[in-house]
Protein backbone atom coordinates (compact mmCIF):
# COMPACT_ATOMS: atom_id res chain seq x y z
CA UNK A 1 0.00 0.00 0.00
CA UNK A 2 2.44 2.78 1.01
CA UNK A 3 6.30 1.85 -0.02
CA UNK A 4 9.31 3.80 0.09
CA UNK A 5 12.30 2.69 -2.33
CA UNK A 6 15.64 4.48 -1.19
CA UNK A 7 14.18 7.46 -0.73
CA UNK A 8 16.07 10.49 0.05
CA UNK A 9 14.71 13.91 0.26
CA UNK A 10 17.12 17.64 1.32
CA UNK A 11 16.10 20.88 2.07
CA UNK A 12 18.36 22.90 0.39
CA UNK A 13 21.75 21.95 0.42
CA UNK A 14 22.78 21.37 3.40
CA UNK A 15 19.31 19.96 5.34
CA UNK A 16 18.96 16.45 4.49
CA UNK A 17 15.78 15.36 6.15
CA UNK A 18 15.56 11.82 4.76
CA UNK A 19 18.61 9.37 3.85
CA UNK A 20 18.22 5.87 1.18
CA UNK A 21 15.01 5.32 3.21
CA UNK A 22 13.56 2.21 2.03
CA UNK A 23 10.01 -0.06 3.31
CA UNK A 24 6.72 -1.05 2.43
CA UNK A 25 3.23 -1.17 4.56
CA UNK A 26 0.89 -3.54 3.69
CA UNK A 27 -2.71 -3.11 3.00
CA UNK A 28 -4.94 -3.37 6.44
CA UNK A 29 -1.45 -3.08 8.47
CA UNK A 30 -1.20 -0.37 11.26
CA UNK A 31 2.71 0.73 11.77
CA UNK A 32 4.09 2.75 14.06
CA UNK A 33 6.53 5.50 13.01
CA UNK A 34 8.65 6.83 16.32
CA UNK A 35 12.04 8.91 16.51
CA UNK A 36 12.70 12.29 17.84
CA UNK A 37 12.08 15.67 16.93
CA UNK A 38 13.58 16.37 13.26
CA UNK A 39 13.96 12.71 12.89
CA UNK A 40 12.40 12.70 9.51
CA UNK A 41 8.58 11.46 10.75
CA UNK A 42 7.21 14.67 9.50
CA UNK A 43 9.06 13.97 6.26
CA UNK A 44 7.62 10.88 5.66
CA UNK A 45 3.90 11.52 6.19
CA UNK A 46 4.69 15.53 3.43
CA UNK A 47 5.83 12.76 1.09
CA UNK A 48 2.69 10.59 1.55
CA UNK A 49 0.56 12.95 0.57
CA UNK A 50 2.67 14.77 -2.03
CA UNK A 51 2.97 17.74 0.01
CA UNK A 52 6.74 16.73 -1.21
CA UNK A 53 8.58 15.11 -3.86
CA UNK A 54 11.78 12.85 -3.46
CA UNK A 55 15.05 13.98 -4.59
CA UNK A 56 15.41 10.67 -4.45
CA UNK A 57 14.37 7.33 -5.30
CA UNK A 58 10.20 6.46 -5.09
CA UNK A 59 7.29 6.89 -3.48
CA UNK A 60 4.93 4.49 -4.42
CA UNK A 61 0.85 4.66 -2.67
CA UNK A 62 -0.69 1.57 -4.74
CA UNK A 63 0.57 1.63 -7.54
CA UNK A 64 0.80 5.77 -7.64
CA UNK A 65 4.33 7.03 -7.82
CA UNK A 66 3.85 10.35 -6.30
CA UNK A 67 6.74 11.99 -7.87
CA UNK A 68 4.91 11.72 -11.01
CA UNK A 69 1.40 12.73 -9.97
CA UNK A 70 0.84 15.66 -11.95
CA UNK A 71 -0.91 18.79 -9.57
CA UNK A 72 -4.43 17.87 -10.85
CA UNK A 73 -4.45 14.16 -9.70
CA UNK A 74 -3.18 15.43 -5.82
CA UNK A 75 -6.65 16.41 -4.64
CA UNK A 76 -7.54 12.79 -5.47
CA UNK A 77 -4.80 11.54 -3.87
CA UNK A 78 -5.24 13.25 -0.47
CA UNK A 79 -9.52 11.62 -0.45
CA UNK A 80 -7.28 8.47 -0.28
CA UNK A 81 -5.36 9.16 2.17
CA UNK A 82 -6.51 10.92 5.23
CA UNK A 83 -4.29 12.93 7.06
CA UNK A 84 -5.02 13.44 11.27
CA UNK A 85 -2.98 16.55 11.76
CA UNK A 86 -1.14 17.01 15.07
CA UNK A 87 -2.01 20.24 15.69
CA UNK A 88 -5.56 18.82 14.82
CA UNK A 89 -6.53 22.27 12.32
CA UNK A 90 -10.03 22.39 13.71
CA UNK A 91 -12.25 25.61 12.79
CA UNK A 92 -12.88 26.59 16.41
CA UNK A 93 -16.09 29.08 14.90
CA UNK A 94 -17.36 25.93 13.27
CA UNK A 95 -19.30 23.44 14.99
CA UNK A 96 -18.28 19.67 14.84
CA UNK A 97 -20.39 18.80 12.34
CA UNK A 98 -19.15 21.58 10.32
CA UNK A 99 -15.98 20.66 10.95
CA UNK A 100 -16.29 17.13 9.56
CA UNK A 101 -18.39 17.99 6.38
CA UNK A 102 -16.17 20.96 5.39
CA UNK A 103 -13.85 18.80 2.84
CA UNK A 104 -16.97 17.26 1.71
CA UNK A 105 -18.48 20.72 0.57
CA UNK A 106 -15.26 21.99 -1.09
CA UNK A 107 -15.88 18.75 -3.38
CA UNK A 108 -19.28 19.58 -4.79
CA UNK A 109 -21.22 17.00 -2.54
CA UNK A 110 -24.43 18.25 -1.36
CA UNK A 111 -25.21 19.76 2.19
CA UNK A 112 -27.76 16.76 2.76
CA UNK A 113 -25.48 14.41 1.73
CA UNK A 114 -22.21 15.68 3.08
CA UNK A 115 -24.42 15.72 6.80
CA UNK A 116 -26.15 12.13 6.30
CA UNK A 117 -22.34 10.71 5.80
CA UNK A 118 -21.07 12.78 8.74
CA UNK A 119 -23.30 12.16 11.26
CA UNK A 120 -22.36 7.69 10.24
CA UNK A 121 -18.85 8.66 10.86
CA UNK A 122 -19.26 10.96 13.80
CA UNK A 123 -21.29 8.13 15.69
CA UNK A 124 -18.38 5.76 14.54
CA UNK A 125 -15.75 8.08 16.51
CA UNK A 126 -18.19 8.16 19.33
CA UNK A 127 -19.67 11.80 18.68
CA UNK A 128 -23.26 11.26 17.62
CA UNK A 129 -24.34 13.34 20.47
CA UNK A 130 -21.74 15.95 20.25
CA UNK A 131 -22.28 17.30 16.44
CA UNK A 132 -24.23 21.03 17.65
CA UNK A 133 -20.87 21.65 19.97
CA UNK A 134 -18.17 23.75 19.05
CA UNK A 135 -14.44 22.26 19.74
CA UNK A 136 -13.88 24.87 22.53
CA UNK A 137 -16.58 23.31 24.36
CA UNK A 138 -14.87 19.46 24.15
CA UNK A 139 -12.79 17.58 25.70
CA UNK A 140 -9.07 17.59 24.36
CA UNK A 141 -10.20 13.77 23.35
CA UNK A 142 -12.98 14.36 21.81
CA UNK A 143 -11.77 16.76 19.49
CA UNK A 144 -8.98 14.79 18.60
CA UNK A 145 -11.82 12.31 17.64
CA UNK A 146 -13.11 15.38 15.45
CA UNK A 147 -10.16 15.39 13.81
CA UNK A 148 -10.02 11.64 13.15
CA UNK A 149 -13.66 12.02 12.11
CA UNK A 150 -12.64 14.93 9.14
CA UNK A 151 -9.85 12.08 8.27
CA UNK A 152 -12.75 9.49 7.39
CA UNK A 153 -14.88 11.76 5.51
CA UNK A 154 -13.62 10.22 2.24
CA UNK A 155 -13.69 6.45 3.59
CA UNK A 156 -9.46 6.41 3.38
CA UNK A 157 -7.38 3.47 2.04
CA UNK A 158 -4.35 5.15 4.36
CA UNK A 159 -4.71 7.22 7.48
CA UNK A 160 -1.96 9.37 9.06
CA UNK A 161 -2.15 9.67 12.63
CA UNK A 162 0.65 12.43 13.53
CA UNK A 163 1.13 12.41 17.39
CA UNK A 164 -2.64 11.85 18.13
CA UNK A 165 -2.17 11.38 21.53
CA UNK A 166 0.10 13.88 22.09
CA UNK A 167 -1.42 16.32 24.36
CA UNK A 168 -3.52 13.51 25.88
CA UNK A 169 -3.62 12.02 29.46
CA UNK A 170 -2.62 8.18 29.20
CA UNK A 171 -6.09 6.54 29.76
CA UNK A 172 -7.86 8.89 26.92
CA UNK A 173 -4.72 8.47 24.81
CA UNK A 174 -5.41 4.20 24.72
CA UNK A 175 -9.08 5.33 23.99
CA UNK A 176 -7.92 7.34 21.17
CA UNK A 177 -5.68 4.23 20.50
CA UNK A 178 -8.55 1.22 20.63
CA UNK A 179 -10.57 3.72 18.15
CA UNK A 180 -7.66 4.09 15.70
CA UNK A 181 -7.62 -0.09 16.22
CA UNK A 182 -10.93 -0.19 15.55
CA UNK A 183 -10.88 1.92 12.52
CA UNK A 184 -7.89 -0.41 11.28
CA UNK A 185 -9.92 -3.99 11.91
CA UNK A 186 -11.75 -2.46 9.19
CA UNK A 187 -9.42 -2.59 6.76
CA UNK A 188 -8.12 0.95 6.79
CA UNK A 189 -4.01 1.51 6.07
CA UNK A 190 -2.68 3.26 9.51
CA UNK A 191 0.88 4.97 9.76
CA UNK A 192 0.92 6.39 13.13
CA UNK A 193 3.61 8.46 14.64
CA UNK A 194 3.98 9.25 18.13
CA UNK A 195 6.28 9.84 21.57
CA UNK A 196 4.98 8.28 23.44
CA UNK A 197 6.90 5.60 24.97
CA UNK A 198 4.58 3.71 26.75
CA UNK A 199 2.18 3.18 23.77
CA UNK A 200 5.14 1.69 22.10
CA UNK A 201 6.68 -0.53 24.82
CA UNK A 202 2.81 -1.98 25.17
CA UNK A 203 1.77 -2.36 21.05
CA UNK A 204 2.02 -5.65 19.58
CA UNK A 205 2.45 -3.25 16.22
CA UNK A 206 5.16 -2.91 13.67
CA UNK A 207 7.24 -0.30 14.94
CA UNK A 208 9.81 1.95 12.53
CA UNK A 209 12.32 3.86 14.10
CA UNK A 210 13.73 6.83 12.19
CA UNK A 211 16.88 8.83 13.64
CA UNK A 212 18.90 11.44 12.11
CA UNK A 213 16.68 10.74 8.51
CA UNK A 214 17.35 7.15 8.61
CA UNK A 215 16.28 3.91 9.03
CA UNK A 216 17.42 2.47 11.87
CA UNK A 217 15.13 0.07 13.26
CA UNK A 218 12.20 -1.77 11.81
CA UNK A 219 10.36 -3.92 14.61
CA UNK A 220 7.98 -6.53 13.10
CA UNK A 221 4.74 -6.81 14.51
CA UNK A 222 3.78 -10.10 17.12
CA UNK A 223 1.18 -11.41 14.30
CA UNK A 224 4.39 -11.13 11.81
CA UNK A 225 6.96 -12.76 14.82
CA UNK A 226 4.18 -15.64 15.46
CA UNK A 227 3.62 -16.40 11.92
CA UNK A 228 7.46 -16.54 11.30
CA UNK A 229 8.31 -18.47 13.75
CA UNK A 230 5.77 -20.70 12.93
CA UNK A 231 7.03 -21.17 9.89
CA UNK A 232 10.31 -22.09 11.22
CA UNK A 233 8.86 -24.74 13.37
CA UNK A 234 6.87 -26.37 10.48
CA UNK A 235 10.15 -26.36 8.84
CA UNK A 236 12.13 -28.01 11.48
CA UNK A 237 9.40 -30.18 11.87
CA UNK A 238 9.54 -31.38 8.15
CA UNK A 239 13.16 -31.46 8.06
CA UNK A 240 13.11 -33.84 11.12
CA UNK A 241 9.96 -35.89 9.59
CA UNK A 242 12.55 -36.27 6.48
CA UNK A 243 15.69 -37.48 8.61
CA UNK A 244 13.66 -39.68 10.19
CA UNK A 245 12.18 -41.29 6.83
CA UNK A 246 15.69 -41.20 5.56
CA UNK A 247 16.95 -42.75 8.49
CA UNK A 248 13.93 -45.57 8.01
CA UNK A 249 14.84 -46.08 4.46
CA UNK A 250 18.52 -46.57 5.28
CA UNK A 251 17.92 -49.39 7.96
CA UNK A 252 15.34 -50.97 5.20
CA UNK A 253 18.13 -51.13 2.70
CA UNK A 254 20.72 -52.55 5.09
CA UNK A 255 18.29 -55.31 6.12
CA UNK A 256 17.91 -56.07 2.47
CA UNK A 257 21.27 -55.81 1.70
CA UNK A 258 22.15 -58.82 4.71
CA UNK A 259 19.16 -60.92 3.65
CA UNK A 260 20.29 -60.76 -0.16
CA UNK A 261 23.77 -61.68 1.36
CA UNK A 262 22.57 -64.84 3.89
Amino acid sequence: MIQFKNVTKKYGKDITALHDVSFSIDKGDFVYLVGPTGSGKTTVFRLVIRDLVPDEGEVLIGDISIGKLSGSKIPKLRRTVGTIFQDLKLLMDHTVMENVILPLQFTGVSEKNARQQAEEILLQVGLGDQKDKFPLQLSGGERQRVAIARALIFNPEVLLADEPTGNLDSETSYQIIDLLQSINKLGTTILMATHNKEIIDNTKQRVLTVEKGRLVHDRPSAHKKTTESKKEDEGEEKEKKEEAQEHTDKKKDEKKEEHETS
